[in-house]
């Protein structure tokens, strides 16, 4: 049985519009063949050829997965000759690439499917979340993140990590709750798309320069090609907000949403609260190389750089542990409850009366 502890230690929006296709288009063709040439086999194999070789050329992590990639070609190419429509195409790339068990491995369409979706414990229900805030008169700033004000704790949630937060905008309305007694950040409904946002907002809550974490990112086409680790650095600004923070996550947050709290984490003024976030530290790019195109409006993820913390430890596979884990079940959602956020409201309200 899980329980309560005191600080214990240790799809999604796409970024994709018709010129940027073409550039990633373009992009890829030159890497790797597009769709690979190989006469004796169908289309169909082709397209399984393609997504192998991308992945053979482009993933991050093959140095952690227990996975053999070339014996991979061979099983999924050899089915790919029975494989007679894009349905069941589509299901044979989700299998192949599900073996590296990736959980920023994901196959677009109409629809977004992850090619890993383990069983996770999600600790918020959107529909209870927003009918419990609604008393404060909580709002989307826009479709990234939203605030309102529990008493005279600032709120703020954040939906997605990627290129387009409107940093300046939350920076901003940040500012005008500068004097509040302490601050909860929901991010337990986030994803992570991009570590621009990610290093640039825990800037506004610390007066001092330190490590934010690593990243590595795949740099040729052998599986062990792979950058030195790249520093990135948590600048302060001219202000910071050092009073008590909440950072809300959960299970479901991973990639550049676990940066964010990996960073969060380290500040003495953030306490984590919620569970362990999803260990999907790989990110499968910070712009335009996120999506790689296949058949007419399809698109794969191919994750080609990771993150490591500070201690340089990866987050995949490991996730960040939070301070205090708060349990939730099914049944408390049916209620109405929301125990990470209720547990939240008066953990900082003790906090601050201090």
């Amino acid at each position: 049985m899980r329980f309560m502890y005191r600080k214990r230690n240790g799809y999604r929006k796409k970024i994709r519009y018709a010129a940027i296709s073409i550039v990633l288009f373009l992009i890829l063709s030159s890497c790797i063949d597009d769709p690979p040439t190989h006469p004796e086999i169908n289309d169909y194999q082709s397209y399984i050829e393609l997504v192998w070789e991308l992945y053979d050329q482009k993933y991050v992590s093959f140095d952690v997965k227990n996975v053999d990639w070339d014996a991979v070609h061979d099983v999924y190419s050899q089915l790919a000759e029975d494989v007679g429509s894009f349905d069941e195409l589509q299901d044979l790339i989700i299998e192949m690439v599900g073996t590296l068990e990736d959980k920023n491995a994901f196959l677009e369409g109409v629809t977004t499917y992850p090619t890993y979706s383990p069983e996770i414990e999600v600790n918020y229900v959107d529909s209870v979340l927003m009918e419990l805030l609604e008393p404060w008169e909580f709002q989307w700033s826009d479709a990234n993140w939203g605030y309102c004000v529990i008493d005279t704790i600032p709120y703020f949630a954040i939906r997605h990590f990627e290129y387009y937060f409107t940093f300046q905008s939350f920076r901003d309305e940040l500012l005008k709750h500068v004097d509040a007694p302490g601050m909860i950040i929901d991010m337990r409904m986030s994803d992570g798309i991009s570590l621009v946002p990610s290093e640039q907002i825990p800037c506004v809550f610390t007066d001092q320069y330190g490590i934010a974490f690593f990243t590595q990112h795949r740099t040729g086409p052998e599986h062990n090609d792979l950058s030195p680790l790249s520093i990135h650095e948590v600048s302060p600004r001219s202000w910071a907000y050092t009073k008590p923070v909440v950072l809300l996550t959960g299970e479901q947050n991973i990639g550049a949403a676990e940066a964010f709290a990996l960073l969060m984490k380290q500040l003495s003024h953030v306490t984590v609260i919620g569970d362990t976030t999803g260990g999907g530290g790989n990110i499968p790019g910070y712009f335009a190389q996120r999506y790689w195109p296949l058949w007419n409006d399809w698109t794969i993820t191919c994750p080609f750089s990771r993150v490591f913390t500070a201690d340089t430890i990866s987050i995949e596979g490991n996730g960040i542990l939070p301070d205090i884990y708060v349990q939730t079940t099914p049944a408390d959602f049916l209620a109405g409850h929301d125990p990470v956020l209720e547990y939240a409201i008066e953990w900082i309200a003790e906090e601050t009366a201090r």
